[in-house]
């Protein structure tokens, strides 16, 4: 047990080092390709935070367990919309983002949170329905980066300089992937050490498989988007900020959920299996929407409101 607890905690404090590393290093490589702060966060830094989820839902599926997965992205989902919104609040003041393009993610990243839970209104999640989740991941995938020059102004190209600047941007680049590189490889060491241990806390507390994935499993996997979320939060990059919270959202319920499907389908998913799990979702997930509809933005009231979704979310999952 104290080995384990010694991993979590270990695993934390790696998550906060490599979080900022990651932010200094996507901004460099951004700005080296000229790319938008959103493209980046949600090609680069929203499928790498998404790999703990991945090699969760693969070996869950291998090991003929796939509701395990479903039950972590679920858990995972509420903390996202809850969380992670009330932590960017708290740091920057408000929820918000530019553009009418950015605002449209925002909605279609709540749509895809609970698509999953309309295709398993038939009691399971089958092999057709992880195609047609994988594809609508690509097509969301294009239709943002066709879009890409409305999110905001992309940073500065490399062009029409002097070799000797060229050749420092090029070194920068350069450190900065070798930044982000080793940020991801911590990130993804750090995620397992948390998932692991709260795998063997709910073991060794006889906690059902169910709970494991929502509470558990889900609050581990989630830890990368919520640091990564709250790092940008504090360096005011907005784009950045909603790009990887908005954009990790997407990748988990679609191509995670895609593959671990058609791997091994979910089948026998009663109407009350992850009730809970699913109410907290939909309730966090059309709160969000309703604020971003409303007002563009969460406030700091609103963050409060989706905040104590999670916390009689949890609350009721612990008592019943």
């Amino acid at each position: 047990m104290l080995i384990y607890i010694s991993i979590f905690v270990l695993s934390c404090l790696i998550l906060i080092v490599s979080g900022n590393w990651l932010i200094k290093s996507l901004d460099d490589i951004a700005r080296f390709f000229g790319l938008k702060k959103f493209t980046v966060a949600f090609l680069l830094m929203s499928l790498a935070t998404a790999s703990p989820e991945m090699f969760v839902g693969i070996s869950s599926a291998i090991r003929g367990v796939p509701e395990l997965s479903l039950g972590n992205i679920l858990g995972q989902n509420i903390i996202h919309f809850t969380v992670a919104v009330f932590l960017c609040v708290l740091i920057k003041g408000s929820f918000s983002v530019k553009n009418k393009t950015t605002r449209i993610s925002a909605m279609f990243s709540g749509f895809m949170a609970l698509f999953p839970l309309i295709l398993i209104l038939d009691g399971t999640l089958s092999r057709s329905d992880g195609v047609t989740l994988i594809l609508l991941f690509c097509a969301y995938s294009f239709w943002m980066i066709k879009r890409s020059h409305r999110y905001d102004e992309p940073l500065e190209l490399v062009h029409n300089q002097g070799p000797k600047l060229i050749w420092d941007r090029f070194k920068n680049f350069l450190f900065a992937t070798k930044n982000f590189t080793i940020g991801i490889l911590l990130l993804i060491v750090a995620s397992q050490g948390i998932v692991r241990s709260a795998i063997f806390f709910a073991s060794e507390l006889n906690i059902p498989l169910v709970i494991i994935g929502v509470l558990i499993v889900g609050l581990g996997t989630a830890l990368p988007e919520v640091f990564f979320t709250a790092f940008s939060a504090r360096n005011s990059n907005s784009e950045l900020m909603a790009g990887n919270l908005l954009g990790s959202t997407v990748v988990s319920t679609s191509l995670v959920l895609g593959v671990v499907s058609i791997i091994s389908p979910i089948t026998n998913i009663t109407l009350f299996s992850y009730f809970l799990g699913r109410l907290a979702l939909f309730v966090s997930v059309f709160l969000f929407i309703y604020f971003m509809l409303t007002e563009k933005k969460v406030s700091w009231k609103e963050s409060l409101v989706l905040l104590s979704v999670y916390i009689i979310f949890i609350t009721l999952e612990i008592l019943f």
